[in-house]
């Protein structure tokens, strides 16, 4: 009897072992990765996926070589892209309805993880990002914004409940780290082409689709600061709205040696004894009312 039951064990290991082999060299990459670019064209028409290859990993799960996500309307320049993208379903997937993927993506020159939680019939419910050393200048779709090119390193975490389609009702928090940070502006501001501003740190909440702003703090060579209040989040972002309120301190002897520096500082009274200034920022996104107090 033992010997029978050892034996139908063999043959049951013996057949999942070739099954999980000729799943591994005979995997339908390009006929898969056909299926996703048309799922990701069907989730959001402005949307197209690609990658250069589709493998099977270990744990069960995909494997994808430079993926890119980019608009219809930009295709030349992709809003995300990876060297790869691991991708692995949560336990839990195999057992209830709802499922959760994990993440892992080198990217910017760092690391990328983290998890998507989605329901039965497959709508986005939440998620959570980790960064590591991400190169902030390797991301090539920041420029298209209108400020000018970013640099920096960042690092933080995301963690967000609810649709992504309905930001406005979800939740969340996050911690945001960025060191060595600058920002090399697409026109200059009164002579000063580049802005120094070293090492930022956020902390913020999302409560009912207003962003709280719980610590922002700047320290750099050029400027030190704060920033606190909140963001009332629309649908149209541009038009959210602002009720901010910080201070800014111009470091002197560092922006003297600027282009534009000496200028900046007359501006922000560097000449005083004390130089900081506190300011306030209403209005929206699209068009911010800032003033000094």
């Amino acid at each position: 009897m033992k010997k029978g039951f050892m034996k139908y064990t063999g043959y049951i290991i013996y057949a999942i072992l070739v099954t999980v082999a000729l799943l591994y060299y005979r995997f339908p990459s390009e006929a898969l990765q056909s299926h996703l670019v048309r799922m990701a064209d069907r989730m959001d028409p402005g949307i197209i996926f690609s990658a250069q290859s589709l493998d099977p990993s270990f744990p069960p799960g995909l494997r994808l070589q430079k993926p890119a996500f980019s608009l219809k309307k930009r295709p030349e320049s992709a809003f995300f892209e990876a060297q790869h993208l691991s991708v692995n379903p949560g336990m839990r997937s195999f057992i209830l309805g709802d499922t959760t993927w994990f993440f892992d993506a080198m990217a910017y020159g760092g690391v990328i993880n983290g998890h998507i939680s989605s329901l039965e019939d497959g709508q986005i419910d939440g998620f959570t990002l980790t960064f590591q050393n991400i190169r902030i200048h390797e991301y090539a779709f920041l420029p298209q914004f209108g400020v000018g090119d970013f640099a920096g390193n960042l690092k933080g975490n995301i963690l967000y409940n609810g649709s992504p389609d309905r930001i406005t009702a979800g939740d969340g928090a996050g911690d945001i780290h960025i060191s060595e940070g600058k920002i090399d502006l697409l026109r200059p501001f009164l002579g000063l082409e580049t802005i120094p501003f070293g090492k930022l740190d956020v902390r913020f909440t999302l409560v009912k689709g207003t962003v709280n702003l719980t610590s922002v703090s700047l320290d750099g060579k050029g400027f030190q600061g704060s920033l606190s209040g909140t963001i009332r989040l629309n649908r149209i972002m541009d038009r959210s709205q602002l009720n901010l309120r910080g201070t800014i301190e111009p470091i002197a002897p560092f922006l003297e040696t600027l282009k534009g520096g000496p200028a900046l500082l007359g501006l922000l009274g560097g000449g005083r004894k004390d130089s900081k200034r506190s300011f306030v920022i209403k209005g929206t996104f699209r068009s911010p009312k800032f003033r000094f107090t």
